[in-house]
């Protein structure tokens, strides 16, 4: 690897323009050779790795960067991002103005701190696509309130990250999850925490990288029912404490902690409580 001297001679920077709204989205499905040449960025940005295979180099430091790789970057920071022999990348690229976006400046830094890739759990990089791409719809197609929108899903999208990088010094400790056993169970953690979204069966075992059959097996053992017994189980936990201790409307509640249905609340809470919602309150 080149040090950090000799990449000097040849860096060219990527003076990119934001608008006033301080927030710039874009994708690399077919990148440009100049992208796999050192180079620096005149604003903050922050690099998700979509697929393919390659490696990031910064300060003399060589990093492996896969799907679901994402780069934090300082602006007028040098660096080289180089794709794989026929594992060529696909790269979304955030560039932003701290002053014009209106991002929390603490998470910001914290996340800037480290400029070393890191990958993020997919249940974290599923939400980062989503968010992208509703950017770049925006960006694109200019409906009504988009400048808000784009800077709204800018914000998620940070905040996803920095969720994720939280988790991934926990299990510095800990390890990465590797076995089958210990995917299913961060995933029953990362859901019964996220239990208002709507996770099915066939969702959670793709997180867990586990066939349906395998994740319910697993599921039964740690847990002691199957995913759907423990994720209304985790439900009408949470439902009879805002029961308890709020006075919002059933109904408020019921969708609150994830249920589209009423009725499909009020059955599932009888059978866990031997009554219903208004008589447990």
């Amino acid at each position: 690897m080149e040090s950090e001297n000799t990449q000097k001679s040849h860096i060219f920077s990527q003076n990119t323009d934001l608008p006033d709204y301080g927030v710039l989205a874009e994708s690399h499905i077919a990148r440009l050779p100049t992208l796999n040449a050192a180079h620096k960025h005149n604003h903050p940005s922050i690099l998700y790795v979509a697929s393919g295979q390659g490696v990031f180099e910064f300060e003399n430091k060589s990093f492996p960067v896969n799907a679901d790789s994402v780069i934090t970057l300082e602006k007028e920071k040098n660096h080289k991002l180089s794709d794989k022999p026929r594992k060529a990348m696909t790269v979304f690229s955030l560039y932003f103005d701290t002053a014009v976006s209106g991002l929390n400046k603490y998470i910001i830094d914290y996340l800037f701190a480290s400029t070393e890739p890191f990958a993020l759990p997919l249940y974290y990089s599923e939400n980062i696509k989503r968010y992208l791409r509703q950017m770049l719809y925006e960006q694109n197609t200019k409906p009504p309130g988009y400048k808000l929108s784009i800077k709204q899903y800018l914000s998620l999208a940070i905040l996803q990250i920095y969720r994720a990088r939280l988790q991934q010094a926990k299990q510095k400790t800990s390890g990465n999850p590797s076995t089958s056993r210990e995917r299913v169970k961060a995933v029953i953690d990362f859901i019964s925490q996220n239990s208002h979204e709507q996770y099915s069966l066939s969702d959670a075992a793709r997180l867990a990288k586990v066939s349906q059959r395998q994740f319910t097996n697993l599921c039964r053992n740690l847990t002691g029912s199957s995913f759907i017994k423990f994720l209304n189980s985790i439900r009408c936990i949470k439902a009879s404490e805002l029961i308890k201790h709020t006075d919002k409307s059933v109904a408020a509640i019921a969708f609150e902690v994830g249920y589209e249905d009423l009725s499909t609340f009020y059955r599932t809470f009888k059978k866990i409580y031997k009554m219903s919602p208004l008589q447990f309150r």
